[in-house]
Order: structure tokens, then sequence, then C-alpha cells
């Protein structure tokens, strides 16, 4: 049939149910695609971990990955930390690790923000240089701190970044998306000076303990001041740890060798630590005294006005294989006395 004919034929049937149209002879039909599935952004999606899919790992190759991860998270290389964990299977990930992962993954949500961000802010060009390695350091600090979970430690070195960087959008996405603090609900202000003045306060009121640990989050701030060492130091010695005293002085020499007065501290601690060693061994090599002793199962062997008298007739009857004890009287007498039979 041809077209013109095939056109009146349908033209009439549609006439003849009452319906009035015009027809148009398609062309042949394409074939169907199946619609695209939309892929969910991956920004602000800290919740929905990335699955890890991969050919299936040896136990050695597991503790290998394990192994390079630890390594990379010491060297604070963040984003080749999470591509590691991401070979691994979910079967052989803690709680702990997959915790990681997860603050791993709100770090790369941050960049991937920075990235699509077409904020003037987004990049920190339009700073000097030692400010811009202060705060490329303070900011990874900051994350180490967020993934050794010290929240508080992490919001303050992000704050003190945009006090030194008030536009620094990596900051501020970083404490929106890992605390979900938003611009606007914290205030900004000089965190190191701040920790410099707890410091002070914990020391000079005699709180050492506070003192060492606002001073470790203070180091974080500025690894390079001998002066955070050096206060360390003393609230260390203040609290008798002389050993750790030492060691924190001796952090001050390496960034300091010039600092004599601290040189001349290190000196003296060595030497008391040295007699306290001596006066501990002294005092282990004692015989036993009263103290140590129920009088009551003892047996009076004799008494004697000097003390040296009392030990020489002591060590004689040890010699002997009797476990003599002396003791002071209130006479001022020294008394040497054994174990009752049957006594322990």
């Amino acid at each position: 049939m041809s077209d013109c004919r095939y056109r009146r034929a349908v033209s009439t049937v549609f006439f003849m149910l009452g319906v009035t149209t015009s027809v148009v002879i398609a062309a042949p039909a394409a074939p169907v695609v199946a619609p695209k599935i939309a892929v969910p952004s991956p920004l602000r999606q800290q919740g929905q971990a990335t699955i890890n899919v991969a050919v299936p790992l040896t136990d050695d190759e597991i503790f290998q990955v394990e192994q390079k991860y630890k390594d990379a998270m010491a060297a604070k290389k963040f984003d080749e930390a999470l591509q590691l964990l991401r070979k691994l299977p979910e079967t052989s990930m803690s709680r702990p690790r997959r915790a990681e992962r997860q603050m791993l993954m709100t770090f790369e949500v941050v960049e991937q923000r920075i990235a699509s961000s077409s904020s003037m802010f987004a990049k920190d060009d339009e700073l000097d240089d030692a400010t811009r390695k202060t705060v490329q350091k303070l900011y990874k600090e900051g994350q180490n701190a967020l993934m050794a979970n010290q929240n508080d430690l992490g919001r303050d070195i992000l704050i003190h970044i945009l006090f030194l960087h008030r536009q620094n959008l990596r900051s501020k996405i970083l404490l929106e998306e890992a605390l979900d603090l938003k611009s606007g609900s914290y205030k900004i202000e000089n965190m190191e000076a701040k920790y410099w003045n707890k410091s002070s306060i914990n020391f000079y009121g005699g709180n050492y303990q506070a003192a060492v640990e606002v001073l470790q989050a203070l180091s974080f701030f500025d690894k390079d001041n001998p002066t955070v060492y050096e206060r360390m130091g003393s609230s260390y010695y203040m609290m008798g740890e002389k050993e750790k005293a030492i060691s924190a002085w001796n952090t001050v020499l390496f960034l300091d060798p010039t600092d004599k007065d601290v040189e001349e501290i290190i000196k003296k601690t060595q030497e008391l630590i040295a007699e306290d060693k001596e006066d501990a061994k002294k005092e282990k090599a004692k015989p036993k005294n009263a103290q140590n002793v129920n009088l009551a199962e003892t047996q009076l062997m004799g008494k004697f006005p000097k003390q040296d008298q009392a030990y020489e007739y002591a060590n004689t009857l040890r010699k002997q294989g009797v476990d003599a004890v002396v003791t002071e009287e209130d006479d001022g007498k020294w008394a040497v006395r054994v174990p009752k039979k049957g006594s322990k």
C-alpha cells in the first residue's frame, strides 16, 4: 500500500471513531537506553563509608597494609592512609580502625569541598611564607588531634589558624564537617596565648600535673619554642619526676644550645638522681627494724649502750643462723632480739 492510500485509510478509521487527528509516519524507533542512575555526591556523606570491594587479601598482605597504614599515619600522610584502608576488607577492620577511616574520609570531604569552591579564600596565597608554613603545620596538627579523638585540642588548633588567617576556608570546613561547628558558632581568638596563660595559672598555683597537660597541648602550637619545654621540665621536677624533667630540659638544649642555665640545672638534677639511687641502695641494705617485727614474738638477747655494739652482737647471731634484729628502746639503749621458738 502506498503512503497516500495508507494515510487515507487511517484517517477514515479515526473519522469513524469520532476522533479528529493527523497522522504522521514515524521514523523507525531508536533503541531503548536504560536511564543513568545518579551517583550521590561524596560531599557531606560522612556516615556512608566507601565499601571496600577488592581482591581478597591474604593474612600476610593485610598485615603489610596495616604496617604501611601506621607508617603513613605517623608521617601524617592522611590521604595515603585512607587509600591503604580502602584496600582492607571490612571484616578485617576493628571498630577503632573504622572510626579512623571515618575521620580520614572527613578530611577527604574537606578537600573535595575546597576543590569545588569558587571562593577567593580557598587558597592562602596572600599569606607570607612564614605564616603560610605555620598554618599548614597547624592544620596537620589539628588533623592529628582529631584522629587521636582529642577533639577539644583539634578545635582549638583550627580556631588558632583562623586567628592567624581569618579567611582560612580549609579550617572552617573541617570545623563544620568534623565537629559540626558552623562559622559564627565559635569565638576566634589567640588560642596559643590562652594556653600559655592557663599553664602559668596551673604552675604557679601548684597544680603541676595540669600544667604539664596544658604545656603538652601547647607544644602542638609551637614545637620549636624552648620556653614550653623549660616550664614543662620545671613542672615535672616539682612533681618529683626528675627523669622526665631532664628529658624536657634536654629538648630545651636541643632548641637552644646556648642556654647554660638549663645545662647547669640538668647537671645538678642528675647528681640528685644519683644520690637518690645511692640512698635507696643503702636503705635496702639496712637490717630489719622494729617496725617490721612483732616484738611480742621476739626474745630479748641483750641490751647495749651503743648502737654499734648491738649491731656487732646481732651480726654474731646471724652468722649462727639466727635472724636477729636491733631495736632502740625508750631508755636510749639498743636491744638485740631474736624470734621466739615456734614463731614465724
